[in-house]
């Protein structure tokens, strides 16, 4: 078998490093069909990520497989002259047309760079590729990014959709279809074990139990913040920033529901008290049943921590919105995202209305149908004699289903999955994020001074104002 891994080779907005961790997956995952299948595997690659693989000392990663280098400045230089928009290809990839010139470029670019192998499999991370649907007709496109149990103390996750990602993907597709989908119940067994263990791990690890969420509220919300100018978000709902989602949610949420604010730590605050964009004590004042706790910044997840203690989430495209529903909460997310079909509400006055004074309706058979077809964890996708086995599978039902969502085959018997979910697990740890309380701690004697410095201004104002009068 034929797979080749492909890593977009343009620049996200967020920078040129912001998707550079992405090769140790892809990577990993080629380098277990190489060795343990004798599959042929191509790396589609921007340079620069096999340039940061090899300096970090990862050079083994890539040992027998074939590179496909493209040079992203020279891409970028030939999209300009040719095809324009070539720092918007993510979004271009995401909604299309496939025929525009810019993903034309890039798909003749892949084409010379791959030279004459043509995959059977192509494994896309994070990036869709109809754009290359014409260039390689026959080939099995799946289209990966972490499942929505990912991080410690689940095992690392994967998906792999042959549909799309986010808008296009299986669940925006199909959703309403598979909260009653019919589940073996040996998976929905499955789902109902998942639930209990990792609500027992969650709990006992919780880093935030000793700070009171409810307060003097009725009924709380969990809001997960997350990425600016990433598809996955902006091409579902109209915000162009974090600040205008949250500030749309706090102003639609009754003044009895508190809104429990989280942040993406991974990619620096959204709520801040200093600096020309300082919002904290406006929200503060403006909304006082917001409650953002500056400690939640000081661990990579902790909104997985907080879902099974709220009533509900309001998510655009976050994880976390899977997580609701394992822990039987409140889902609400706008009509226009790919969580519509799976969610419970899809208007702030419903959600609102319902949250806290109602029992949600049970995802079970959705959660069933994840665990067993949808969501695979690490210790089976980094087996490569499972993970050949699985592609063949998936290949063969494929192209020879009239229903595309019959080509998520069962990932493996359901005792197998126990083990990988519960017995392979990480040891679990509520996973500290260095950089962001590092960072927080190191800066809290500047944002004394700010806050200081900035009175004294308010005051020196005032006693020139009383002067004046």
């Amino acid at each position: 078998m034929k797979v080749a891994g492909y890593l977009h080779p343009g620049i996200f907005p967020q920078g040129p490093i912001w998707d550079g961790g992405w090769i140790d997956i892809v990577g990993r995952m080629l380098q277990v069909l190489h060795r343990d299948a004798a599959s042929e595997c191509l790396l589609i690659s921007g340079a620069r990520f096999v340039r940061s693989a090899r300096e970090r000392g990862m050079a083994g990663l890539l040992d027998g497989i074939r590179l496909a280098e493209i040079d992203e400045i020279a891409l970028l230089r030939r999209i300009n002259r040719d095809g324009g928009a070539a720092t918007a290809l993510d979004r271009l990839a995401y909604r299309g047309p496939p025929d525009h010139p810019a993903l034309r470029v890039l798909a003749a670019e892949i084409v010379r760079a791959s030279g004459a192998f043509v995959p059977d499999v192509l494994i896309s991370f994070a990036v869709p590729t109809d754009f290359l649907a014409r260039t390689w007709p026959a080939a099995l496109r799946l289209h990966a990014e972490a499942g929505p149990f990912a991080r410690n103390p689940f095992p690392r996750s994967l998906f792999l959709d042959h549909l799309g990602m986010y808008g296009g993907s299986a669940i925006r597709r199909a959703g309403s279809r598979l909260i009653d989908f019919a589940a073996d119940p040996a998976a929905t067994a499955l789902a109902s074990a998942f639930r209990a263990h990792y609500a027992a791990v969650l709990a006992r690890l919780d880093p935030f139990a000793g700070i009171d969420l409810r307060g003097p509220f009725e009924r709380l919300c969990l809001l997960p913040l997350q990425v600016s100018d990433w598809y996955g978000f902006d091409e579902q709902v109209s915000y162009r920033t974090q600040f205008e989602f949250l500030l749309d949610v706090l102003g639609a949420a009754p003044p009895d529901v508190r809104v429990i604010v989280t942040e993406y730590a991974q990619w620096g605050p959204v709520i801040t008290d200093v600096g020309p964009a300082r919002n904290l004590n406006y929200l503060r004042q403006a909304f006082p049943n917001m409650l953002f706790v500056e400690r939640f910044r000081s661990y990579g997840s902790p909104s997985q921590f907080l879902v099974p203690r709220v009533d509900g989430v309001w998510s655009v495209s976050s994880n976390v919105g899977y997580q609701a529903l394992l822990f039987a909460r409140a889902l609400g997310t706008p009509s226009s995202t790919h969580l519509a079909g799976i969610a419970h509400s899809t208007d702030f006055a419903d959600f609102f209305a319902r949250l806290g004074r109602e029992m949600p309706q049970s995802r079970e058979a959705f959660l069933a149908w994840l665990l067993e077809r949808y969501v695979v964890p690490e210790s089976l996708w980094a087996d490569g004699a499972w993970l050949d086995d699985y592609l063949r599978r998936r290949l063969a039902v494929t192209h020879a289903a009239e229903d595309p969502i019959a080509s998520f085959v069962p990932i493996a018997g359901t005792e197998r999955l126990r083990r990988a979910w519960i017995d392979h697990a990480p040891d679990p740890i509520a996973e500290p994020f260095r950089s962001n309380a590092m960072l927080w701690r190191l800066t809290a004697p500047l944002r004394r001074l700010a806050r200081t410095l900035g009175k004294g201004r308010r005051v020196g104002r005032q006693e020139g104002a009383t002067s004046a009068r």
